[in-house]
């Protein structure tokens, strides 16, 4: 490897000092199940997926599963992730000269061939020059040497991407599966033959759908401009590409499992992509046209089978419409049949205020019945048909009614403010929509009832018929905010809460700018500014103060554009047509919706095909059997895996926690046992209700960054757990973590809580911290030390007590502040915890020295 990056083991070496120092270390490191380790050498060409936001938030993006799969499949290249680490562990990789790197081998992500970022939010674009300077990556793409690698950008983002063009060597439009292949066979093939970075730019932009930014102009004029392509090759415009066929062999087979938390911590497949409701604020819908779905089969026993391997206690079916799907019932029905017994949950997100919703989400209810979710949009009529939205308030009601009927005690209601043409009616309307569902649910369930509004800010979007309009303006929004909190504050079983107006006109100014913004975007990280889609992290000075220096005029960026002008995402062909938007907006002025294309008849959007391009999935879901009575599941004693009475069994399960595993929070040790139990189908109890649990308890808790050898946990069971079944549950927990042994409690045995009495450990300090010595200790500490060791190699070895009943119960922290030692020495103390001693009482004795 060249010279200025460390090696993959140097990289490895590093985190050892730095993960004790930051928050959530396990996010740092590849604590996962069924990541793909292949050999450098043993292929052509190294992808390194970079996703813009933190590890929680990435691994929760089905798009870069997918990715990460179509790069793996093939036999000559590799595909490795990376995150953008939070602002600690930057601060620690800067101080100790450590560049980003990937998970799956710690190799520097400068070293790669290609850089693949996902463009999933414009809040994510202040980390692109945050990501490229930590990888020592040239920031513009104009002056990146030819040795760097290929940074390529991808996502829904790239509807306009405009702001960012300066940082891309290249950017595919439209669905991976459709062109990634063809992009990784000419960058090979170009890295072989020697080809120089200008020819291999030149190659990228005669593929369909590849957008290469330094061979295009845009001269800007008064909110209008020109677009010109300055090299033959490239085309004007870059249509976006997509497959006209869903193919199940372009999702993973099995998914990753991670062990660190993640936001959307599930299973999930996507069941359709494309929506043709047509509601006039979504971008997503007029963007990812025609509709095409999955086989329903091929989803259920995909589901059904990850579920098995992996433990995941809920799947997702991912779309834009859930309930838009044609095959939703009967694949609803099989996945219920198939999950009731393994005490797996299905979501459906994405669903629509009408019967049909509730009733569907009743179906999957039987295991968890969370909040329901609504998105009215508006409480007025006339909005929704502004917006195309076809049901009405009394559907809403009609819903709600139905939901509250069939047990939900919570309604979560989305909406917005700052529509076009909306007017102060229309937010007392939303605000009488609240008070009916309160009372309609209070009324209907006879008991005290919760509806949820979230209110977030109307954006106008590109390629969507409101791309003309204005956003805001700021002031208006608060006032609107203000309004539907007064209106709301005394209604009891009513709670609010909203997106900040000052975030979302950033979120509008970086989807509707133009190039210019990429210098806006570098001065603002310049100046401090970072993680935009985190509201503690969010600096408006910065990008207040960077407009001012790039000359960006916000007020006029913000404001209603000409609809003859020429935009800056005009160098994209979206597949539907300007004048169909344009059409979709005077039809929208005059209060006219239009219909479901799916259903009905071809709008003539501009998608080839006059609706034949839409792919609907085939029937080919038989009918379940009769699901089993719904007490089976929802009575309140517990059962055993088949839902039969349990007969009442304990085992006491020990287990040692070394090496990278020490990095795992106590909750994610939980649930990453949990998930193992689950996998393995052990003859294990849960907990009855609609949330049903395996009856787990834990030893003492083990601080983060501690080792265990002794540690422990008692398990209830509906049949003996054996020493074979350790190995099966092994396999799915990740390295370090290691079942070691079980042993069946008699009826009545004491928890693990009661008994533990001491805790023995084994304490490292790093080099040069002051040597602990048992005589340095406040005599009003010592009782607590019930034995002390100096060992050989200048760790000690000290048994502490753990009863408060005995006298004081320290942790090691307190033992080692006691003994002055620096917090910096604490922090990369390697400490051991040998033993767990279980006894029923604890005599009190004087410490001693020695062995």
């Amino acid at each position: 490897m060249p010279e200025h990056t460390p090696p993959p083991e140097t990289v490895r070496a590093a985190l050892d000092e730095i993960l004790p120092r930051v928050v959530k270390p396990a996010r740092y490191l590849g604590l996962e199940r069924n990541l793909v380790r292949k050999a450098w050498d043993g292929v052509a060409l190294h992808v390194a997926l970079a996703f813009p936001d933190t590890y929680e938030i990435g691994m929760s993006h089905q798009g870069s599963r997918i990715l990460y799969h179509l790069v793996n499949r093939r036999s000559d290249a590799l595909a490795e992730r990376t995150y953008a680490p939070w602002v600690d562990m930057a601060a620690m990789m800067r101080e100790h000269g450590i560049p980003l790197y990937t998970l799956e081998s710690y190799t520097p992500v400068r070293e790669f061939d290609i850089i693949g970022i996902t463009l999933q939010s414009e809040l994510n674009y202040i980390n692109l020059p945050y990501l490229l300077e930590l990888a020592g990556i040239s920031r513009w793409a104009a002056d990146r040497a030819e040795d760097e690698p290929i940074v390529l950008g991808g996502g829904p983002c790239t509807a306009n991407p405009e702001p960012v063009a300066d940082f891309f060597d290249a950017i595919l439009v439209g669905d991976a599966e459709a062109a990634l292949d063809t992009i990784l066979d000419t960058i090979r093939s170009a890295r072989q033959g020697g080809a120089s970075r200008l020819e291999l730019l030149r190659r990228l932009a005669g593929i369909r759908g590849v957008y290469v930014p330094r061979f295009y102009r845009y001269e800007e004029h008064d909110k209008s401009g020109a677009w010109t392509a300055i090299e033959a090759v490239a085309p004007l415009p870059v249509h976006r590409v997509w497959v006209p066929h869903l193919d199940a062999a372009d999702q993973p087979e099995v998914p990753i499992v991670p062990f660190a938390e993640v936001i959307q911590d599930r299973l999930g497949m996507e069941i359709m992509r494309g929506c043709t409701r047509g509601c006039r604020f979504c971008q997503a819908g007029f963007w990812y046209r025609p509709v095409r779905e999955h086989d329903p089969a091929v989803v259920a026993d995909r589901l059904e089978r990850q579920s098995d391997e992996t433990g995941f206690e809920e799947v997702g079916l991912l779309s834009l419409s859930s309930a838009d799907y044609s095959q939703i019932a009967p694949l609803v029905a099989a996945l219920a049949a198939r999950f009731q017994d393994r005490r797996v949950s299905v979501s459906l997100p994405s669903l629509r205020a009408d019967a049909f919703s509730v009733n569907l989400a009743d179906a999957v209810a039987r295991v968890r019945k969370s909040g329901f979710t609504f998105a009215p949009e508006t409480g007025s009529d006339r909005l929704r048909r502004v917006i195309n939205k076809t049901f009405t308030n009394a559907d809403v009601l009609g819903a709600a009614e139905a939901a509250f009927a069939k047990g939900w005690n919570l309604l979560k209601l989305y909406a917005m403010i700052g529509l076009p043409t909306e007017t102060d009616d229309d937010l007392f309307e939303l605000s009488t929509l609240v008070r009916q569902l309160v009372a309609l649910g209070q009324r209907v369930r006879g008991r005290r009832v919760e509806v949820k509004l979230s209110v977030g800010s109307f954006i106008p979007k590109p390629w969507t018929p409101f791309q003309w309009e204005a956003f805001g303006p700021v002031e208006a929004l608060q006032r609107k905010i203000a309004l539907l909190r007064d209106e709301l504050r005394r209604v009891r079983g009513a709670r609010m809460t909203w997106n900040d107006p000052r975030q979302a006109s950033l979120e509008a100014l970086l989807s509707r700018g133009s190039r210019a913004l990429s210098a806006t975007i570098a001065r603002a990280y310049e100046l401090g500014a970072v993680f935009d889609g985190w509201s503690d992290q969010l600096d408006l000075e910065a990008w207040e103060r960077a407009c001012a220096e790039t000359g960006v005029d916000v007020e006029a960026q913000l404001g209603p554009r000409n609809v003859t002008a020429t935009l800056p995402w005009d160098i994209i062909e979206p597949g539907v047509r300007k004048g169909y938007l344009k059409a979709e907006r005077r039809r929208a002025l005059n209060e006219t919706v239009t219909g479901d294309c799916k259903w009905g008849a071809c709008a003539h959007c501009g998608i080839p095909g006059d609706g034949d391009d839409i792919d609907l999935a085939p029937a080919t879901l038989a009918a379940p059997a009769a699901a089993p009575a719904r007490d089976r599941v929802h009575r309140k004693d517990e059962t055993d895996a088949n839902g039969s009475p349990a007969t009442p069994r304990r085992a006491r399960i020990t287990f040692a926690k070394t090496g990278d595993a020490r990095f795992l929070s106590h909750r994610q040790l939980m649930d990453a046992l949990e998930r193992a139990l689950r996998a393995t189908r052990i003859p294990v109890r849960f907990t009855g209700g609609f949330n049903p649990h395996i009856r787990l308890s834990m030893g003492p808790a083990l601080p983060l960054g501690y080792e265990g050898l002794g540690e422990a946990f008692d398990i209830d069971c509906t049949a003996p757990v054996r020493e074979a079944h350790l190995e099966r549950i092994n396999a799915k927990l990740p390295d370090g973590l290691r079942l070691t042994g079980v042993t069946s409690l008699l009826p009545g045995a004491p928890s693990l809580g009661k008994l533990a009495a001491a805790a023995r450990y084994r304490i490292e300090l790093p080099d040069g911290a002051p040597a602990p010595r048992l005589a340095a200790l406040p005599e009003d500490f010592k009782p607590a030390v019930l034995r002390w060791e100096d060992l050989p190699d200048g760790a000690i070895r000290v048994e502490l007590n753990l009863r408060q009943e005995n006298g004081p119960a320290p942790t090691v922290k307190a033992l080692l502040t006691a003994l002055a030692i620096p917090r910096s020495d604490q922090l990369l103390a390697r400490v051991t915890r040998e033993a767990v001693i279980l006894k029923p009482r604890l005599k009190k004795t004087a410490p001693q020295e020695g062995s």
